[in-house]
């Protein structure tokens, strides 16, 4: 059976349209396969020379060794598609792609030409109120800028709260009028001086250029708050004793995840000079002022009236404090990526101020959890595992709520109630000791030594913990690219994977027993020695591992060791640890697409995850390194859990942050809260406030946030369309084998068209895939994504 394409007729004549104006010159297409070559072929060497891995006859005798004599399947024309294959032009038109995405971010984050000084501020009576001037002055611009903010912030050093002014927000004094030289001068009537305040700040903000970021969410117009512009400058006046205010927060938290300069919303400074850190903010987030977003106590209290539209039954109101607009928004609409319980990550020396029993309050519970949980608590169907419990799940029957919390939690009544601290000691457990060290750090595993000895590997490497259970990994990279070929983790023809639990480390009732390993006399708890025999492996899909390697199309290997560790019953998050190698020799091979050649920085992960692989993989013990993610993560699978990607980490992590969701094929659509949530979590963005900071997580060495280099990137599989239980736009698409372009690209601009549910869109650019690169459909065997691996990755040699 030929070649079975389904791209839309739009998109065919999308791409002819593309492949006569598209570039200038020869794209580089290949012409029709050419005749057929030796039938004694390799199945997924089909367009080389090569040995034939199996016997199989020409059973239906036109000469080709095809998907019929390798596998006992008439899937489709193998040969056919592994000849349409051919090297992306993606870099002719689009090399600097991503540069281009950073240089918006760039002007976010660049130092701004504008300036703004407040330089006076008067209060003169007037009426039943005060006439209250503002001077102030701009720099760096000429003429009106786009945007100008001034408010009143008010704070009670008794009390420690902010407070509106009388009468509401201090008004908006806009740009009032200014002389040629920026001198501005702003005058309101109000109801009050602000002057006499006994502490305060007026806090002023001016912005221009405001940038043209990816997405209608950040757009006023549609209602939302989030804007960014090219300049933003601010300044600040203070007022009393002002001075005396330190959050129990710190910028470096907000900053960690979200950016710097922080600013939230994407244009309010959280550092001002002249006031503390978050004065800025409190213009708004005011202790006597309700908040603006009820809904997301709704939605995780009572998940099917608010995915039905009904009103509340329950009170949601709350103080519009940063404690409850940051705690609610991050435990309950956002997919926040780590636990709200590692408390550290915002208040970093600050936990004895924030855990203090004094803070045992409702407001506080209720700031991170709900209170009921309707039909959402452990074990019930709109249970939510990522999210803080509902309180109703916690505490015992009969528990009276009505009481003040350090009532009883205040420590009086013995160890056997508990407070506060008890509860939340401020530290994930899973990767900080109590006393706020990490496990990671603690507890190390390092290669030691490897030997090649023919087929034979032997790995020396060892761990500072008796205790800690390794599992060790041999990979091997395809031609000169960063992709393994023959990963430690894809099965063999017997099922058996390049992994090993040494059997002096293997849990009592486990089998950790591996035909392809041996564990070596001398080899001990906490100092293995192991040898894997790659003779053994018995490959289903390349030729031999030693075959590769004799035929030059295997260089480099990569060990792996990734340990598991309990500590109090706690699975903890530990770092995995890898090193390159030369087949040949077993020479160490360093900074090979890691260290100072790597692509991504694991360190930017963990700005916002903290321990790689405790939220996901858990005791797996796999952060610490990208190229640790790799011998999983390969080209040559298709997303497991992400319709239309590839596995490759690349097109995983785009794809994660474009916020395509997993498994959409298990979703029932039919229930509105499983609808509902879907479509708020596809809504969500970036936390940098856009996709296009690439530095967000790439190295920012010249080129890394460009089209990949072919030559040092395998071809991909991408994973086929799911069928979901309602009908989309978006219908049946089959598994592609594409270039490395449009896998890592396409793993952003695929899932936002996923997410919109943009079926011409997806079709079109599929369509430019095809045009101007490899885009085939790959048979149920794999065999046509591994031939045009050969075929593409021989191009290089």
């Amino acid at each position: 059976m030929k070649l079975r394409w389904t791209l839309l007729a739009s998109a065919a004549a999308l791409a002819a349209v593309f492949s006569l104006t598209g570039c200038d010159g020869d794209d580089g297409r290949d012409g029709l396969p050419g005749g057929a070559g030796d039938p004694g072929l390799a199945c997924w060497d089909l367009n080389e020379n090569g040995v034939k891995d199996f016997p199989d006859e020409d059973t239906n005798g036109d000469g080709v060794i095809d998907v019929l004599d390798c596998r006992g399947s008439g899937a489709g024309d193998v040969e056919s598609a592994i000849g349409l294959a051919k090297a992306e032009s993606c870099s002719t038109c689009h090399g600097d792609a991503g540069t281009a995405h950073q240089s918006t971010y760039d002007q976010y984050t660049d130092e701004p030409n504008l300036g703004l000084e407040i330089t006076g501020l008067t209060s003169v009576p007037a009426g039943e109120g005060f006439d209250v001037t503002l001077t102030y002055t701009i720099s760096g611009y000429e003429g009106p800028v786009e945007s100008t903010s001034f408010y009143v912030v008010q704070y009670d050093s008794a009390t420690g709260e902010f407070l509106t002014a009388p009468g509401g927000f201090f008004p908006t004094l806009g740009a009032g009028t200014c002389d040629g030289d920026g001198n501005c001068t702003s005058t309101q009537n109000v109801p009050y001086d602000p002057l006499a305040f006994t502490g305060g700040a007026v806090v002023g903000s001016i912005k221009n250029g405001r940038l043209d970021i990816e997405d209608a969410q950040y757009n006023p117009d549609a209602g939302k708050r989030v804007q960014m512009y090219a300049e933003t400058a601010s300044a600040s006046f203070p007022i009393g004793d002002i001075g005396d205010f330190e959050s129990a927060a710190n910028v470096e938290g907000c900053v960690a995840c979200h950016g710097a300069p922080y600013r939230k919303h994407g244009n309010i400074e959280a550092v001002v000079d002249g006031v503390p850190d978050f004065v800025h903010c409190k213009g708004c987030h005011a202790n006597d002022r309700d908040g603006d977003h009820p809904e997301w106590q709704f939605m995780v209290d009572d998940p099917l009236a608010w995915a039905t539209g009904e009103e509340p039954t329950r009170d949601y109101s709350y103080q519009a404090v940063l404690l409850n607009d940051v705690h609610m928004s991050h435990a309950m609409e956002l997919p926040y990526p780590m636990s709200m319980a590692n408390c550290a990550t915002c208040h970093a020396g600050k936990l004895d101020r924030v855990l203090a029993n004094e803070n045992f309050t409702a407001e506080t519970c209720r700031s991170c959890h709900v209170v009921e949980g309707t039909n959402a608590k452990p074990g019930e169907a709109y249970y939510q595992p990522h999210r803080p419990p509902p309180l109703s799940a916690a505490w015992p029957e009969g528990h009276n709520i009505g009481l003040p919390c350090q009532s009883c939690h205040d420590g009086s009544l013995g160890p056997g109630v508990a407070t506060l601290s008890d509860i939340h000691p401020g530290y994930d457990p899973r990767i900080y000791t109590a006393d706020g060290e990490r496990h990671a750090d603690l507890n190390t595993l390092s290669i030691d030594s490897v030997e090649v000895d023919g087929n034979l590997i032997t790995v020396a490497f060892s761990a500072n913990n008796t205790e800690i259970i390794p599992e060790v990994g041999v990979s091997f990279y395809g031609w000169n690219s960063k992709d393994f070929l023959v990963a430690q983790h894809t099965r063999g023809a017997d099922r058996v994977r390049m992994e090993y639990v040494p059997e002096s480390a293997c849990p009592a009732d486990d089998d950790c027993s591996n035909p392809l390993f041996t564990e070596e006399e001398g080899s001990a708890l906490g100092a293995w020695i192991v040898t894997l025999d790659i003779s053994a492996y018995q490959a289903e899909l390349t030729d031999p591992i030693p075959d590769l390697i004799a035929d030059g199309k295997v260089k480099f290997g990569e060990i792996y060791v990734a340990g598991e560790l309990e500590v109090d019953g706690v699975e903890v998050g530990l770092n995995a640890v890898t090193q390159t190698f030369d087949v040949s020799d077993g020479t160490f091979v360093d900074n090979y697409f890691q260290g100072e050649g790597a692509i991504a920085d694991v360190a930017k992960c963990n700005n916002c995850h903290d321990q790689l692989a405790v939220t996901f993989h858990s005791g797996s013990g796999r952060g610490g390194s990208i190229t640790a993610c790799r011998v999983c993560h390969v080209t040559t699978s298709g997303g497991s859990h992400l319709e239309m990607q590839s596995r490759s980490i690349t097109s995983y992590v785009h794809a994660i942050h474009s916020f395509q969701d997993f498994d959409s094929d298990e979703i029932d659509f039919t229930d509105p809260v499983e609808k509902a949530r879907y479509e708020m979590h596809v809504d969500h963005h970036f936390p940098l406030f856009t996709a296009q900071a690439c530095e967000g997580c790439h190295m920012e060495d010249a080129g890394l946030y460009d089209v990949p280099d072919q030559s040092k990137s395998m071809p991909a599989l991408l994973s086929g369309s799911y069928e979901w239980n309602v009908d989309r736009a978006i219908g049946s698409v089959p598994e592609y084998v594409t270039g490395p372009g449009y896998m890592a690209c396409g793993g952003c601009h695929r899932a936002a068209l996923i997410n919109e549910d943009n079926a011409g869109g997806l079709a079109a650019l599929n369509g430019h895939s095809q045009a101007f690169g490899t885009l085939v459909e790959n048979d149920e065997d794999d065999l046509v994504i591994y031939g045009v691996i050969n075929k593409i990755m021989g191009l290089f040699e």
